[in-house]
């Protein structure tokens, strides 16, 4: 453990480098896009819309342009912030990726979504990791959390997938290592020297006053930016700030009358006001700065749908069921059971065999149940608001499974002390090495058996390849798109910016294709929505160039199916 303490920082380190190596690894093995992420970029880049003509052909560089910044039309955030008003997204996630794109114009690639959420990835670790050291937590626990953290298929996935999810965690860990700092705070002002309660040391003097303030500056702003991201950081918000406020309104000075009592209630409440007029001074900065978010979250569909989920009682067990097991399949590999295993024994120790001797292990209790008030709740309203999208809906609760697998090792290592005792191989503590050898099981498991990383779309490897031997065989390629839903095009995108032209087609209109470039074509590439019209369209095609026959269905994707005609 001594060489731990030593070399702790260059451990930290080397993880670190390890784990964005790692990251990168998985980017390069990125094939395709998530629909919602060619959305980040359209969003974000674009410049007149999309062009939907019918019976025409049109360069691709008319798509191309909005997914890119054009040659002087960078930095252009006041457009960001009108097309997100049009949706139901706050805009920084969007203003950090458009300076990207801005300083990389005419290119549309993977690598500038992932850069921004490499750059959260590497913040939201020290966060973490400062998180983990203001809970009390070892320098040997804080390496095992590290390890597992980055090296989590779920943190891979949060950074493969190109949205503000992994921003969002950042701002998660953010407000979480804020409060247990004011939590610190606080309990500077208490004497812990017994066990069953708290004894006030001293008043609340004008220098707790201005620490206080400082921190709750703090929170305002972080919460300002986290509202900014994603509006699900007002779930956490909110639980953290009724977690840390019930605990310090009922933090009670013992050994002393009713009446002082009172008055030290009385004055922590002032505190607990002056708390919450920040964090609403706070959402009203936001509000000021981005006018439509009242209207996304009150008027938006996703505000609707929300609250509807979120009112129906019917849906409880079967939305909690749901994200768990995502929990247990994606962030704990399938061994979630283990750790409740932990967990029990880790409470039972506690509560019946454990006499904690250090003052700041017992006064780290409050940090501990504030981080696990505010997890649970925002894992409950989550789950009962958010989408059902299969594995692709472990995105909404990510922001809080850095927390989860802190808790998750915190209590291992305990349930471990209870079981083995507090013995040691040379320096080294069993409960600490056995912590490390289940959450290194659980990650190898997770990224080499189960292969859990999300938002790689290997699949999408053969389709661009099609795309690009088509073109090379001097193809023709074909759009026949639902005019219901014309901005499905993009989810072709990196298959048809292969090619230097398309030619649309609206499958509304039935009438016959004469396209003199069509008639003459040795070779068709279609990319046919879902649509009624479909086959007739191709019926269509197949007139208008007789002497092609079909070569078959090459792929569906989606509301897609691939033809190829020679």
């Amino acid at each position: 453990m001594k060489i731990i303490a030593k070399k702790y920082n260059l451990l930290l380190l080397v993880i670190l480098v390890l784990q964005i190596v790692t990251i990168c690894f998985f980017g390069v093995q990125k094939e395709g896009f998530h629909q919602d992420e060619y959305y980040s970029y359209f969003s974000t880049n674009r410049s007149l819309g999309f062009y939907y003509p019918d019976r025409e052909w049109v360069d691709t560089d008319t798509l191309r342009d909005e997914f890119v910044v054009k040659k002087g039309e960078g930095f252009n955030y006041g457009l960001v912030h009108l097309v997100q008003s049009w949706d139901v997204h706050p805009p920084l996630f969007y203003d950090m990726l458009h300076t990207v794109c801005s300083l990389t114009p005419e290119v549309f690639s993977k690598w500038q979504g992932l850069i921004v959420n490499i750059i959260a990835f590497i913040i939201s670790f020290f966060l973490l990791n400062s998180l983990a050291k203001s809970v009390g937590m070892s320098k040997g626990l804080r390496l095992i959390l590290m390890f597992a953290y980055g090296f989590n298929p779920m943190t891979i996935s949060c950074v493969m997938f190109i949205r503000m999810y992994m921003w969002l965690t950042v701002f998660v860990l953010a407000s979480a290592l804020c409060h247990m700092r004011l939590i610190n705070l606080i309990k500077k002002y208490y004497d812990g020297s017994e066990i069953t309660g708290y004894t006030l040391a001293k008043p609340f003097d004008k220098n707790f006053k201005s620490k206080f303030v400082r921190r709750v500056l703090d929170i305002a702003a972080i919460s300002f930016l986290g509202f900014l991201t994603q509006y699900y950081f007002l779930i956490f918000m909110v639980m953290m700030g009724l977690a840390v406020g019930i605990w310090f309104l009922f933090l009670m000075p013992k050994n002393s009358e009713f009446i002082r009592q009172a008055a030290s209630m009385a004055k922590r409440l002032i505190y607990i006001l002056v708390y919450g007029i920040g964090c609403a001074f706070a959402l009203g900065c936001a509000v000021l700065v981005y006018p439509a978010s009242l209207s996304h979250i009150f008027r938006g569909y996703r505000g609707q749908e929300a609250q509807a989920a979120f009112a129906d009682g019917s849906n409880i067990i079967e939305r909690f069921g749901f994200f768990i097991g995502l929990a247990n399949d994606y962030l704990m590999s399938g061994m979630v059971w283990l750790i409740i295993v932990m967990i029990v024994i880790a409470l039972i120790g506690l509560f019946f065999f454990l006499r904690i001797k250090r003052e700041k292990d017992k006064l780290h209790i409050a940090n501990i149940r504030s981080l696990f008030a505010a997890s649970a709740g925002y894992f409950f309203v989550v789950a009962k608001t958010a989408l059902l999208l299969g594995d692709t809906s472990n995105r909404y609760e990510m922001p809080i499974y850095p927390i989860i697998l802190l808790l998750a090792v915190y209590f291992t290592r305990i349930g471990l002390r209870v079981i083995v005792g507090a013995r040691k191989i040379k320096e080294i503590a069993i409960p600490v090495l056995g912590t490390f050898l289940i959450f290194a099981v659980i990650t190898a498991k997770g990224l080499f058996i189960d292969r859990n990383v999300l938002f790689l779309y290997p699949e999408d490897k053969d389709r661009i390849e099609f795309s690009e031997d088509m073109k090379t065989q001097d193809a023709r390629a074909v759009v026949i798109y639902n005019s219901a839903t014309p901005d499905n095009i993009w989810r072709l995108a990196d298959e048809l910016l292969v090619y230097d032209k398309l030619y649309y087609i609206d499958a509304d209109n039935t009438e016959d294709i004469t396209d003199s470039e069509i008639a003459n074509a040795d070779i068709l590439a279609i990319y046919a929505a879902d649509h009624e019209n479909r086959d007739e369209i191709l019926n269509s095609l197949m007139k208008c160039n007789p002497i092609l026959s079909w070569s078959g269905q090459i792929s569906q994707k989606d509301m897609w199916t691939v033809y190829e005609m020679q």
